[in-house]
């Protein structure tokens, strides 16, 4: 069985602090500090979007959220 994480749904708990922290809590690498490749996938008959972040320059990183839209 693989040990890759699944999709997990997207908690604002885990945002704090002023505009720029939040922005690079969602957007750089934690490992590493790059930005991140974000894709989404939306599915508008469940109002969900799926989006997968993964860094280019290390590799590490990889963080898969679904959002609800509402």
């Amino acid at each position: 069985m693989s040990k890759e994480v699944d999709f997990r749904f997207e908690r604002y708990e885990e945002y704090w602090g002023s505009a720029d922290n939040v922005q690079k809590i969602m957007g750089n690498c934690k490992v590493c500090g790059s930005k991140l490749l974000l894709s989404h996938l939306p599915d508008y008959k469940n109002l969900l979007v799926q989006e997968t972040a993964r860094c280019i320059d290390c590799g590490s990183g990889t963080r898969k959220i679904i959002h609800a839209l509402n």
